[in-house]
């Protein structure tokens, strides 16, 4: 009898573990936390671009990709575009988490630079991965793909690898995001110039996938 209240005391704090890590809880921290955002300039400056459906641009839209670590989490970006070429986006070196993690936010390309597609129109698709652990095995078949850019067989198993790693991974992923307003520092001749734009911010556990398509018109 002496034991019984620290036996129930024990077992309530067990159930609740096993509840957050079923269901999240707001106490809960995330191991994958990061923002991101795809933006476009359509006249009126960088915005972000709505993902919750396929958003359209048109060929020579001005592009840049935003990225920003929250925690030490392992973040990787491929661009599968409509003339079905892919292109790795990030981490842009090899070994690149080697290093440790990167702070602040990153742009692609960098500063006010910018990035278009080109016809023919299409479907244009964004893989976009973050994760708790390393991916040694993207990272090495990136690295493959890489040495020979223009060999289908090593786009396909690469490809293959990404797409069997976020299969049935999404709807959980996009539970995890918000919106959050982020603050864009750029250095010019006359100064520093700030503006800002809407960004997904992801809070997971340990893996979040989404492959994200972009209607080029």
């Amino acid at each position: 009898m002496y034991y019984a209240p620290y036996l129930k005391r024990i077992c309530k704090v067990a159930t609740l573990a096993i509840l957050m890590i079923l269901y999240g809880h707001p106490g809960f921290a995330a191991d994958v936390s990061f923002r991101w955002a795809v933006l476009a300039d359509f006249g009126d400056g960088m915005q972000g671009l709505d993902f919750s459906e396929s958003p359209a641009v048109r060929s020579g839209t001005a592009l840049q990709i935003y990225l920003e670590h929250l925690e030490n989490c392992h973040i990787y970006l491929f661009l599968l575009d409509s003339n079905e070429e892919l292109t790795p986006l990030y981490p842009v070196d090899k070994g690149y988490y080697n290093y440790g993690f990167p702070r602040g936010p990153k742009f692609i390309p960098p500063e006010n630079q910018s990035f278009t597609f080109v016809p023919p129109p299409g479907i244009e698709t964004f893989y976009l991965i973050g994760s708790a652990d390393r991916l040694f095995q993207i990272e090495r078949l990136t690295e493959e793909f890489l040495q020979n850019p223009g060999h289908l067989g090593q786009q396909k198993l690469l490809l293959d690898e990404i797409e069997s790693m976020m299969a049935g991974k999404e709807k959980k992923s996009k539970r995890s995001e918000d919106r959050e307003t982020v603050e864009k520092k750029v250095r010019t001749d006359q100064g520093i110039t700030k503006t800002t734009f809407r960004a997904v911010e992801v809070d997971i556990a340990d893996f979040y996938g989404r492959k994200l398509l972009l209607d080029h018109q």
